[in-house]
């Protein structure tokens, strides 16, 4: 990867960026659980059945890129909703995952699924010590890491062929940003995502495919009870802390029913998030 002045830069926007977004985070937020953090949300990325009736958009399009011989080497595996199907169509797949509970839903999935191909790597990417594969994906991972600059050149040299990095318009958690302001009273800093990522392309001159993928729904809960804890863990509250019993009597004022999409409650202002997909050739 050939990185001139305006890679530079733009990689010190990006990284003064999340800077800026976990201090602020780090302000507000209650003291952090001694767990791991996507203990209670590890259910949430779990892969497709037998059948692959709940099959990840981006998989389809990753496969028009794909050989049955590759090696995919999958960045944040998460609870293995792209590394299982994928390693069903590919010969192998690393899958870097740090969190336990993430690791342990993906192994329970590949246990129940018979899928003998996948490798987890238990570290972070950056620790991560791997051999070069044909094809690296990345999906919804790249929010938060910095150094962006070292985090895409280890990316873009572990990939002989292609890398494919999927990535939503907003941050993942666009739709709490209004829910922050009105509790704490300050504009949220909103991590990068897909507006900034390809400012960061194109300032490093890498040609890129993109291709959209659906809209998913955000900002959608089955009850008002659910939507106060999914916001409760967005907002990084302890249940029962002062800030979390504030949050409990705001939230009634910002939950309207989902109709007549379907059942349940939705943020007045939730928009659905866009998703995209961004491949390129490391060849």
């Amino acid at each position: 990867m050939q990185i001139k002045a305006a890679g530079i830069e733009s990689a010190r926007d990006w990284d003064d960026l999340v800077l800026r977004e976990h201090e602020q985070t780090e302000r507000f937020r209650d003291p952090p659980p001694d767990e791991d953090p996507w203990a209670v949300m590890a259910g949430n990325f779990a892969p497709p059945d037998r059948d692959e009736a709940d099959l990840d958009p981006a998989v389809p399009v990753v496969e028009t890129y794909l050989d049955k011989s590759d090696t995919v080497i999958d960045v944040g595996a998460g609870g293995g909703r792209l590394a299982i199907p994928l390693a069903r169509r590919c010969s192998r797949v690393i899958a870097v995952e740090p969190s336990p509970a993430m690791r342990a839903r993906m192994d329970s999935a590949i246990n129940h699924l018979g899928v003998g191909n996948v490798e987890v790597v238990p570290a972070t990417w950056q620790d991560a010590d791997i051999p070069v594969g044909d094809h690296v994906v990345c999906s919804h991972v790249m929010y938060a890491a910095r150094p962006i600059l070292s985090f895409m050149e280890k990316v873009h040299d572990h990939a002989r062929k292609r890398v494919t990095v999927m990535l939503r318009e907003r941050p993942p958690q666009g739709n709490f940003h209004e829910l922050f302001e009105r509790l704490f009273g300050e504009k949220r800093i909103a991590l990068p995502a897909m507006p900034e990522f390809r400012r960061l392309l194109k300032s490093l001159d890498i040609e890129y495919d993109l291709h959209r993928l659906e809209d998913r729904p955000h900002g959608v809960f089955r009850s008002a009870e659910a939507a106060l804890a999914r916001s409760t863990q967005r907002l990084f509250l302890n249940p029962g802390s002062p800030n979390a019993k504030r949050l409990a009597e705001l939230l009634p004022t910002c939950l309207v029913p989902n109709r007549p999409n379907g059942e349940g409650v939705r943020f007045k202002w939730a928009e659905p998030q866009r998703g995209w997909l961004v491949t390129w050739s490391t060849e």
